[in-house]
């Protein structure tokens, strides 16, 4: 099955305009928690076009709860370059109630094993999950950034029809962040993770078929990561604007041209909000080569 799936659609590939490198991906799952031979046979089937250039690397997803030194040796013989954790959060209350209880201890345990095998590292995140909090989820941000990830994804919680966490939210025991809350919290980490150097490859979940067919609830936009980075945006005119001796009645700002719509924001809801705040009449964007600059 898997070895159709790849001649099927490598056939159909344009190698014309593929990147330089080309990597296979097993997401959906505990990758090493599954049987010990049907990960050989799923790598195995890969290495064919690993062996021909075709694909470079292959990256698997999953859980620090099954990450031993065994599982790392026989990834690294199928020539896995890159493993990522799903540890969703670092609270042990919230990991509890979503039903994932993994002390931190074993997550740093799994960390350093990786590490020690010389694999690039991604770390997942999940805001919002049952018992979460804006202060608990700040704490896994800072726990995630002392393990130094090669690089991040977060997933807000989304309500998915037949999962346990659809069964607490019918029950009423379980409603999901808001769409306001949700932007504010991950804002606010993907900063901490730029400033710590760490990439945020991914905010928010895809929006393919399968998900917009069992979304229920939550805090769900296909442009999840724009609204975010708008956010970012924002904040950053703000400060500009908060550190004049005097607010002007119209502002200008010098914005990088291909960050232009970052800037204005969603329905250009960034200049309404801003000149709400300073009473602006006018705020007006001006497409640069370059970085953020106010000029007048």
């Amino acid at each position: 099955m898997v070895k159709e799936i790849l001649r099927t659609h490598l056939t159909d590939i344009d190698w014309n305009n593929l990147p330089e490198k080309r990597e296979l991906a097993f997401f959906g799952g505990s990758f090493t928690g599954i049987p010990l031979d049907r990960q050989k046979y799923l790598l195995s089937a890969v290495q064919p076009w690993i062996l021909s250039g075709e694909i470079q690397s292959i990256r698997v997803s999953t859980h620090a709860l099954f990450i031993d030194t065994a599982n790392l040796s026989l990834l690294a013989g199928y020539h896995v370059q890159t493993v990522e954790l799903g540890i969703q959060s670092t609270d042990d209350e919230v990991l509890k109630l979503a039903g994932r209880e993994c002390p931190f201890s074993v997550i740093q345990s799994a960390v350093s094993k990786i590490r020690e095998r010389g694999f690039r590292l991604g770390l997942q995140l999940m805001p919002g999950l049952p018992g979460d909090s804006e202060q608990k989820f700040q704490k896994s941000v800072e726990d995630v950034i002392r393990l130094t990830p090669d690089f991040v994804r977060i997933y807000p919680t989304l309500v998915i029809k037949n999962t346990g966490l659809f069964n607490m939210y019918q029950e009423g025991t379980y409603a999901p962040w808001n769409m306001e809350r949700m932007l504010e919290a991950v804002k606010l980490a993907v900063v901490q993770f730029e400033k710590a150097g760490i990439p945020v490859i991914r905010v928010g979940l895809h929006p393919d078929q399968s998900l917009l067919e069992n979304y229920v609830d939550g805090p769900f936009h296909p442009a999840f990561r724009y609204l975010v980075d708008s956010r970012i945006a924002r904040d950053q005119m703000i400060t500009m604007i908060r550190g004049l001796k005097q607010v002007p009645l119209s502002v200008v700002f010098k914005v990088p041209s291909r960050k232009v719509s970052v800037y204005l924001g969603h329905k250009k809801e960034n200049l309404s909000v801003i000149k709400s705040i300073f009473g602006l009449d006018s705020i007006k964007l001006q497409q640069s080569a370059d970085h953020l600059e106010l000029v007048a």
